[in-house]
């Protein structure tokens, strides 16, 4: 339903009601100058009446029973049909009682024409706040529930699209593993409390270091990954180095705890079409394995990159 459906037909009717007073002016005769315009003002009434009842009409054809049921303006159409020819028939022999009839009418659909737009406006309120909560459960559902990045499917979802995006526009990519060294230390040691900071104080400080565009997303456990548009191996050879020397220089202290916190990140470049997305994952895996088994702290690139082209 369209926002401005119903008051729009409703006006329509205002208007058209304006324009048929018009012609019912040439009446035939020629009274007294009083007569005459209280004869002018019962046709005027009766056309307000009738593009009321026309604009209701059009109001039941369009809402049908979505916002009330057809009861609310239906008698008011049938009333008004029935009511204008014998009011027509009344105005030329008593016009004051047909008057103030036609506008009893009129008052009566202006009133129903307030009510009906109340209606509208209390169901689109409703319409728009439960689209905002469809949009929030969706974005909760999208992320993780301690650090607030991307989870695992939704940081996937976003790989997959970019690697699309990105192939056609002729642009390279790059994904990234790291994982935090010796995690479960933190956790043995200190506790889980101080391992769950440790996880938040990392996603925030590699959350800084990354561009716009970059997507950010926790693996599971102390395992983070980044998706990189545009950037080739060597750049995200650059990025994962700038990640790792932050960390280890922005994490030394978690709240209270000492901790010295490091990462080893392993980085992998996409290498078309012809690459599934969970090589691509696996690729970035081993090279991050490869990091922690030659001695933690440090980056490893995949060696493949993606060919040239023109």
């Amino acid at each position: 339903m369209e926002r401005s459906s119903p008051p729009a037909v409703c006006l329509v009717g205002l208007v058209a009601s304006l324009t048929l007073a018009g012609p019912a002016a040439a009446a035939p005769s020629a009274p007294p100058a009083v007569a005459q315009g209280l004869m002018w003002a019962v046709w005027l009434g009766l056309g307000l009446a009738l593009g009321l009842a026309a604009a209701f009409a059009g109001c039941w054809w369009v809402l049908r029973e979505r916002v009330a049921p057809r009861s609310e303006w239906g008698p008011y159409v049938i009333t008004s049909l029935v009511a204008l020819p014998v009011l027509a028939w009344l105005g030329l022999r008593l016009p004051l009682p047909a008057l103030l009839i036609a506008l009893a009418l009129v008052i009566w659909g202006l009133w129903l024409v307030n009510r009906l737009s109340t209606r509208v406006r209390a169901l689109l309120d409703d319409r728009d706040h439960a689209r905002a909560e469809a949009k929030r459960a969706q974005l909760n559902s999208e992320r993780d529930a301690l650090t607030g990045i991307y989870n695992r499917g939704a940081l996937r979802q976003r790989l997959e699209r970019l690697a699309e995006e990105t192939w056609q526009d002729k642009r390279p990519l790059s994904l990234l593993y790291f994982d935090i060294d010796l995690f479960k230390l933190v956790n043995d040691s200190l506790g889980h409390a101080v391992g769950d900071e440790c996880l938040k104080a990392v996603a925030n400080v590699v959350g800084s270091e990354l561009r716009g565009g970059d997507v950010l997303g926790r693996l599971g456990g102390e395992e983070f990954a980044v998706v990189l548009p545009g950037a080739k191996r060597i750049h995200a050879i650059a990025v994962a180095e700038r990640i790792r020397q932050a960390v280890q220089r922005q994490c030394r202290v978690v709240g209270e705890e000492v901790v010295e916190l490091t990462v080893s990140l392993g980085a992998a470049e996409y290498l078309g079409p012809e690459e599934s997305i969970d090589a691509l994952m696996d690729r970035a895996d081993r090279a991050m394995y490869l990091a922690k088994d030659s001695g933690r702290n440090m980056v490893v690139a995949d060696s493949a990159t993606a060919p040239t082209r023109g």
